[in-house]
């Protein structure tokens, strides 16, 4: 009997690899995920090499990848004075002496205010004393000399609004030294940085004695108890 031909045959089929843990089947990597750790060894950085530029700073957020901070009020340093323009720093001078004019005209209402707050009720009752009384009001006059004494003991013990005419006056001196410096510029032939800086230190002298006098007159009249 003839030897039959022998055919290669195919090598045996590998094992296939056992299926991944049930808890890992159905979770899915997201790309804003982090990605599953490699087991690859890290490699050795070299000394050579170029620095890298800095991190930036990161948040966690429940499990997600860190992502980086490119904005937000750690990343912002705040604005200083030296770096703000000659004209910025005159318009910064100029709105606080108006705004101190301002406080200063305020002030000066209610002072006077204060002032005829407790004459004009003296006044108006002295003179209804005087008609009630004319007209045998008895009554009525001897209410409106009381209230009119009352008035005029309480305003002679406390007297208010006395600082209304330094308030007044210092309100028009800051105004005058504000236009006065207006003038200066616009006058000026030097550089606007130069004529600011030189403006500013010579008005200075000025604005230390309008601030000498309120201070001087609100001291006296605070120590007697007279404000």
């Amino acid at each position: 009997m003839p030897d039959e031909p022998i055919y290669p045959t195919s090598p045996p089929p590998a094992p296939s690899a056992p299926p991944p843990p049930l808890s890992l089947q159905n979770r899915s990597w997201h790309s804003e995920e982090a990605p599953p750790p490699s087991s690859a060894p890290a490699l050795m950085p070299s000394i050579f090499a170029a620095p890298s530029a800095p991190a930036s700073p990161v948040f966690m957020d429940k499990g997600r990848a860190l992502r980086p901070v490119t904005s937000g009020p750690f990343l912002t340093s705040p604005p200083s004075l030296f770096d703000r323009t000659p004209m910025e720093i005159w318009t910064d001078h100029l709105t606080e002496l108006e705004q101190w004019a301002k406080a200063n005209q305020r002030d000066a209402r209610h002072d006077a205010v204060a002032f005829w707050a407790l004459k004009i009720p003296a006044i108006v009752a002295s003179a209804s004393a005087g008609i009630c009384a004319q007209y045998h009001l008895t009554n009525f006059s001897l209410i409106a000399a009381a209230i009119a004494s009352f008035c005029v003991i309480v305003d002679g013990i406390q007297p208010r609004g006395m600082l209304r005419n330094i308030h007044l006056r210092a309100y028009h001196d800051i105004r005058f030294l504000t236009s006065h410096m207006m003038t200066q510029l616009r006058s000026s032939e030097e550089r606007p940085e130069n004529a600011v800086r030189k403006i500013i230190r010579d008005s200075e002298p000025e604005r230390k004695r309008i601030a000498a006098y309120i201070r001087d007159a609100e001291s006296a009249l605070k120590s007697s108890g007279k404000v």
